[in-house]
């Protein structure tokens, strides 16, 4: 992939991860702009058989994160996102990319899982010590209610681990 589509794509996945930290959502307009970016850039360097291979890149891109998106462990702008990605490097470059994705952004779950238990647990202990002895007769606890279940479990900016997972491809290809 010449340094010209490169630079693109890193563009496109840069403003993509600063809406995803911000907003938690990536603009549809940013992914229109990403595919059509795309396939100009492939139709002009190597024709419609070049720009053939940006759509099937595309739709493999899509199509590898649908089940994530299914199961709610992503969102619908990552799982585009990740097709915006496919339309630039080409299904062949999708297994290596989705490898270092899944990699970067079970590191990402952790940083964020460490965080919200290290900014949580003060206050979890206040409230249980609140609780505990305070004003429900004789000692006794109240019966714990269950957290509410989230509409979406996409809580992480999961263009970031895109990003990354892009990043350390085009690091380690030779």
């Amino acid at each position: 992939m010449p340094a010209s589509h490169v630079a693109l794509l890193w563009l496109h996945l840069a403003v993509a991860a600063w809406f995803d930290v911000r907003e938690r959502r990536i603009p549809n307009a940013l992914i229109v702009s990403g595919l059509a970016q795309a396939y100009a850039v492939a139709l002009f360097d190597g024709g419609v058989p070049d720009a053939g291979r940006a759509v099937l890149g595309a739709a493999v891109g899509m199509l590898a994160f649908a089940p994530l998106f299914a199961f709610r462990l992503i969102g619908a702008g990552d799982a585009k996102l990740m097709g915006v990605v496919g339309a630039f490097a080409g299904a062949p470059a999708l297994l290596p990319i989705i490898f270092y994705t899944v990699l970067a952004g079970g590191v990402l779950g952790i940083a964020a899982l460490a965080l919200n238990r290290a900014a949580a647990s003060p206050l979890v202990h206040l409230r249980e010590a609140l609780f505990a002895h305070g004003g429900h007769g004789h000692g006794a606890r109240p019966v714990r209610r269950p957290a509410p279940v989230r509409k979406s479990a996409a809580v992480l900016p999961y263009a970031l681990a895109i990003a990354a997972g892009v990043v350390c491809w085009a690091l380690t290809r030779g």
